[in-house]
């Protein structure tokens, strides 16, 4: 069954291929046949007359009750997967279509089997032509396979229909602006592909029932116990009362767990990006997501890539509804390629309003200095840190207390990517 069928009809205008010279041939004939009492000559021209008001009348009903549909199997898929493009053409007149071109809008990233899409280099988009020969009250599918090889949010439409008369005399077209959406999200490896353990992949999970406490949420005051750090200590509170007090954090149960996406492949953002580098490091952040939600963990996404149209980061809270794990692919399918910042700017921007409890994943294609500084602070101050790199080498300094997972693995095949300057 097919979803998101679309069933869309305007006011067709006019474009006629016929000439005034056929009337002033009609006229003619008529005068000649008159004058010489030609009866051939007059029947010719009346003949010539009738035919034009005729197929002026049949292009005039051509289009009215004839839409176009186009259904998807699925309006969501990953990358690498094929869906089934349905394209119905109905006709509810008792008037057939002696011919019916349709001249749809295609994204030119995903090829259609079998079919030769006509890129169009002023919308970026391609151009996919059929001709159709509808008879009267007559439906008229036919059935495509889509290659979703390329991540994104993909449109299709608007469509334009073009038909006439037999005889080409007259043409009319009518135009249906609304499109389509078609999601391909990035492709997900599995817990082998990713050589991960079977056991607690983010790290030592804590123990049942713990509570963690966050240093930056104080609840309440109490009385200094020996167990104490001197961090805990209220020293505005002590001096008041003269007497040692120590703050209360506000407790937190659940481990959640926060993706830090660079979509940076160089060092330097604004130098470009390696295209199929970003995806694969995409698709290990979408990966993660999909595993954290089978464990059941609180999620969320920040990412110093932008959604189309926007230049701000990526950032969405921890969660684990139903449709939370959708919401974070759908956003990684539409992450642009240019980095919007440095993502060691953005986990300092972002830790301390994470939980003290949450588990702080950073998957990047790169781990250059600056990042492992950032990453290596924030382990000291006691966050817990996972950093998954699939950079040819592993960290060249010591990252203490933090789980790192390097995966070249699955850049083997990459064989001197080509480089995408930005702004091309």
């Amino acid at each position: 069954m097919f979803r998101s069928n679309v069933r869309r009809t305007i006011d067709p205008s006019k474009d006629t291929q016929f000439s005034d010279a056929w009337i002033v041939l009609a006229v003619i004939l008529t005068a000649v046949g008159v004058a010489t009492d030609s009866r051939y000559l007059t029947i010719a021209a009346m003949l010539l007359l009738a035919t034009i008001g005729l197929t002026w009348l049949w292009s005039r009903l051509s289009l009215r009750g004839v839409s176009y549909e186009r259904g998807f199997s699925e309006i969501r898929a990953f990358r690498g997967e094929t869906i089934e493009l349905a394209l119905t053409v109905r006709n509810r007149k008792p008037l057939p279509l002696t011919w019916l071109t349709a001249r749809d809008v295609f994204p030119q990233e995903l090829p259609v089997a079998e079919k030769q899409l006509q890129a169009n280099p002023t919308t970026n988009m391609a151009d996919f032509s059929t001709f159709w020969m509808p008879g009267p009250y007559q439906n008229v599918t036919r059935r495509y396979l889509v290659d979703c090889v390329e991540r994104g949010f993909h449109d299709y439409g608007p469509v334009r229909l073009e038909t006439g008369d037999p005889f080409g005399f007259f043409s009319r077209h009518k135009l249906m602006p609304q499109t389509q959406r078609l999601i391909v999200y990035p492709q997900l490896y599995t817990v082998a592909d990713l050589r991960l353990p079977a056991k607690n992949p983010f790290g030592e999970a804590q123990s049942t029932g713990r509570l963690f406490e966050d240093p930056l949420r104080t609840v309440g005051i109490r009385e200094w116990q020996e167990t104490d750090s001197p961090r805990r200590i209220h020293w505005k509170a002590t001096a008041r009362r003269q007497t040692m007090l120590s703050r209360v954090y506000e407790p937190s149960e659940e481990q959640q767990v926060m993706l830090f996406l660079n979509v940076a492949t160089l060092e330097r953002h604004w130098h470009g990006y390696l295209p199929e580098l970003q995806e694969r490091t995409i698709s290990v952040a979408g990966s993660l997501a999909a595993l954290a939600a089978d464990l059941r963990l609180p999620a969320g996404l920040t990412a110093n890539g932008a959604l189309p149209g926007s230049d701000q980061p990526i950032r969405l809270l921890p969660g684990r509804g139903p449709n939370h794990l959708v919401r974070i692919l759908e956003l990684l399918a539409a992450v642009t390629p240019f980095a919007t910042a440095p993502i060691e700017q953005m986990l300092l921007q972002e830790a301390p309003r994470m939980p003290w409890g949450a588990t702080l994943v950073v998957v990047t294609a790169i781990a250059h200095d600056d990042l492992l500084a950032t990453i290596v602070d924030l382990a000291a101050a006691r966050r817990k840190m996972v950093l998954f790199t699939l950079a040819k080498e592993p960290p060249v300094r010591l990252l203490n207390g933090v789980t790192v997972y390097h995966l070249p693995h699955l850049i083997d095949d990459l064989i001197a990517p080509a480089l995408v300057q930005e702004g091309t």
